[in-house]
């Protein structure tokens, strides 16, 4: 029985280990350098939510209003995407408050817009208006 002898069997691994560390290098280096990372990164959504939590009540229950729609299954379809990532940052976030997807009755709801010059279409559209604004607009909290 004859096999590869040591010293190719070597020279191969030694030469898939360096395309290995070369793909590696360009990747980190080139194609998406780690450094600029951070430059595009969106803010965590507890510091997106910092100024809202600071005037909402420490617990209980907040309705929540959007101009997107919200999936309330898990797999729904792409379309819900968006609507559905602006509810889960603010709930996470705003935690242990319950945010109620469509309800519009408590004493504040929170309305989250994709687009700013919606707030004012999605207040008048639950009966409510715009007390205070954050993030450029994209948060607000409303009232009857």
């Amino acid at each position: 029985m004859t096999g590869v002898p040591l010293r190719t069997a070597a020279r191969a691994v030694a030469l898939l280990a360096a395309v290995g560390v070369a793909r590696e290098a360009y990747f980190h280096l080139v194609s998406e350098p780690v450094w600029h990372l951070f430059d595009r990164r969106e803010p965590r959504a507890e510091e997106r939510y910092r100024a809202v939590r600071a005037v909402l009540p420490a617990a209980g229950r907040v309705g929540y209003v959007s101009d997107e729609p919200v999936s309330a299954r898990p797999g729904a379809l792409e379309s819900d995407e968006w609507g559905t990532w602006l509810y889960q940052s603010a709930q996470y976030a705003l935690a242990p408050i319950v945010l109620v997807i469509g309800e519009a009755r408590t004493d504040v709801v929170l309305a989250n817009v994709k687009e700013p010059d919606r707030l004012e279409v999605v207040a008048r559209a639950h009966g409510l208006r715009v007390e205070r604004r954050f993030e450029g607009g994209r948060v607000a909290l409303l009232r009857r």
